[in-house]
């Protein structure tokens, strides 16, 4: 048997939500992000709802990222947890998002477990953690702005 140990890197941030898990989970979508992510851009590949489900695929082309990445919503838990495979021709993300409620308000747990595969993935992979916070600290501006407001904070 033939195993490969590819260092796998894994970053998470914990984020303070001033919603309940059941006013933010139908925004953990590739199609309700347009109202509340600022520069948001997807193609919806599969849906049978027309929004994120377990089986959704869906494309997105982030800046410096290694390309085009495919996102398949692999564990859609209503108001608890969604996972998805996210997969571009340097590295493959299983990202996790928890929600605990916390009377009025929920704390979000994402993280993300990337594989790098290959020397540009390597690269990449190395300054992920400080890229991922930054990443995390905007979304929990932008979520709560919405949730606030009912409006996309513009960055």
């Amino acid at each position: 048997m033939n195993t490969a140990r590819e260092a796998l890197v894994t970053v998470s941030a914990d984020m303070q939500i001033q919603g309940t898990s059941s006013e933010i989970w139908p925004l953990l979508c590739p199609v309700a992000e347009y109202d509340w992510i600022d520069g948001w851009k997807c193609e919806l590949v599969h849906s049978e709802s027309g929004v994120n489900e377990l089986g959704c695929v869906f494309r997105t082309d982030p800046p410096g990222g290694g390309g085009t990445d495919t996102w398949v919503t692999s564990r859609f838990e209503p108001n608890e947890r969604l996972e998805f495979v996210r997969v571009n021709p340097i590295r493959a993300i299983r990202y996790e998002i928890l929600l605990f409620p916390e009377g009025d308000t929920t704390r979000m747990e994402w993280i993300q477990h990337l594989a790098p595969l290959n020397e540009e993935g390597r690269t990449l992979a190395e300054g992920w953690s400080t890229e991922f916070k930054q990443q995390m600290s905007t979304l929990e501006k932008m979520l709560n702005h919405y949730l606030s407001s009912g409006e996309m904070l513009r960055l």
